[in-house]
């Protein structure tokens, strides 16, 4: 999966991260991450929140629930929290912690972020009157 964007290692954000991309974390990041594309957590990553994308592989370390279409737990990958995928691989030596849902229904991430940008943009709208 080619990258859009690139959280280092030694950078933190506190914040939710959505977009239509691909991202690779390497750093800290407190919020939830909602990319279309594709996310990829590196072997120094530590996530605090939800990932839903298309396709999630995880090296570092997730503390929240996750939901897409291919989950790749990678043998230094560490999970604590509810997985909903449709299918998904845990290399030995990768690790999760919660209750596993699989399901057929595929992951419309981007009619769902187009969804939430008219509902944003109606809301500004309201509040500008």
């Amino acid at each position: 999966m080619p990258i859009d964007t690139v959280i280092a290692e030694g950078i933190s954000v506190k914040g939710d991260i959505v977009g239509s991309g691909a991202i690779r974390i390497d750093g800290k990041v407190e919020g939830n991450v909602e990319l279309s594309k594709g996310i990829i957590l590196g072997e120094k990553a530590e996530i605090i929140g939800k990932l839903k994308s298309t396709d999630i592989i995880v090296y570092g370390k997730l503390t929240g629930d996750l939901e897409c279409r291919d989950l790749y737990i990678m043998e230094s990958g560490r999970l604590e929290g509810n997985l909903t995928v449709n299918r998904f691989s845990v290399e030995m030596g990768g690790k999760y912690s919660g209750n596993l849902k699989m399901t057929d229904n595929e992951i419309n991430l981007k009619q769902k972020l187009e969804e939430k940008k008219m509902k944003s943009e109606s809301d500004q709208e309201k509040i500008n009157g």
